[in-house]
């Protein structure tokens, strides 16, 4: 089987610098919503200065533009998409961003997002739709102090109906040095308990360090496995085996990434996970090294080992950086989304690309 090739699903323009961090879900009639992050130009938005942090890339200082989160349908399985429209209105002080979708334990759909009001105060919020996401319940926080957020397309619901919201806190955005904790709810996103913070030293020359931007996936057996963005080299994980109440056997996943998010799923019908990320670090380089090549890989032991015979690459082409996978299964497909940068781009315009690979493929 050839290998899959992706298409630009939303390019960026003079309007909307960024189009990233989107996620996917499939709705009861077969159609999809595709929920994303839409950020403005600075000429789109001529009264928001980007709050600078000179020690980091221009594109990692794009993530405080104004943003809204966008949504459009599809009636093809993702081929072509229309009905366009702003899901989630910004009325924070910077942005909202990184939605993340979840079918709930009594066939609602959930919704979270970020709420960023500034670099030391942001939230996780969460809401519902009963009617496949014609309409939204008023957005409630899961979190009420201090700078709480998350990466988007990481909401999981166990075989218990439990909702597990991984996130990652600060002090302040500028510091760029966070820790993880994961929040629960077992009343469909009603009430929520949080655990404790789950942290990692801090690293000097990697630009941030400490661990974020954690994903969680339920394995074959009922126990949970984590995985975290670290400046270590390396994408560390933790488990637990109380649904997500307390975690231990924090430790390297012994697959090598930079600074970088990773995204972790459990293929539909099996045991076997699957894992997204970008295959590559070097120390010398911003934030650990370039965001490519997009990289996938296959567990078949509960994310205990990541065979090289199961790694393929994605993405490599050198003109551009790709990151921020998500990846839905719709069928015998999985349908991945990622952003675009060209390499040299000092602006750091990101469009999302969209790709669908065929579950086979991975096996190949």
């Amino acid at each position: 089987m050839n290998k899959p090739t992706g298409t630009i699903l939303l390019q960026a323009d003079a309007t909307y610098l960024r189009h990233s961090e989107a996620s996917l879900i499939q709705l009861a009639d077969g159609r999809l919503l595709l929920a994303w992050s839409r950020f403005f130009n600075q000429a789109g938005e001529p009264n928001r200065a980007i709050e600078a942090t000179p020690s980091l890339p221009q594109y990692i200082q794009t993530d405080n533009l104004k943003a809204h989160i966008a949504g459009m349908f599809s009636t093809d399985g993702g081929h072509s998409w229309s009905g366009e429209r702003v899901l989630i209105e910004n009325n924070a002080g910077l942005n909202v961003m990184s939605p993340a979708f979840a079918r709930l334990a009594d066939g609602s759909v959930a919704l979270m997002y970020s709420h960023r009001d500034s670099s030391s105060s942001a939230c996780r919020m969460f809401c519902r739709s009963t009617d496949e996401g014609k309409t939204w319940s008023a957005p409630q926080p899961i979190t009420h102090s201090g700078y709480i957020t998350a990466c988007h397309d990481r909401l999981t619901v166990l075989a218990s109906g439990r909702i597990i919201a991984p996130l990652h806190t600060t002090e302040d955005w500028h510091a760029h040095y966070a820790s993880v904790r994961i929040a629960r709810s077992d009343d469909c996103g009603k009430t929520w308990q949080i655990g404790a913070p789950i942290q990692l030293p801090r690293v000097s020359d990697s630009g941030e360090s400490g661990c974020n931007e954690p994903g969680v996936v339920q394995r074959a057996d009922g126990s949970l496995l984590l995985i975290l963005r670290t400046a270590m080299g390396t994408i560390y994980r933790a488990e637990s085996n109380d649904d997500g109440e307390t975690w231990h056997d924090l430790r390297s996943l012994e697959v090598v990434a930079p600074v970088a998010p990773s995204l972790l799923r459990r293929i539909p019908n099996s045991n076997d996970l699957l894992l997204i990320w970008n295959w590559h670090y070097n120390w010398k380089e911003s934030l650990g090294g370039v965001r490519r090549p997009l990289a996938c890989a296959i567990s078949t032991d509960g994310g205990n080992t990541w065979p090289w015979s199961r790694r393929k690459i994605l993405e490599d082409d050198p003109d551009f950086t790709f990151s921020y996978p998500s990846c839905t299964f719709v069928g015998d497909n999985a349908i991945l989304t990622y952003y675009v940068m060209k390499a040299d781009e000092p602006a750091g315009a990101r469009s999302l690309k969209l790709m669908r690979v065929p579950i086979k493929w991975f096996y190949e």
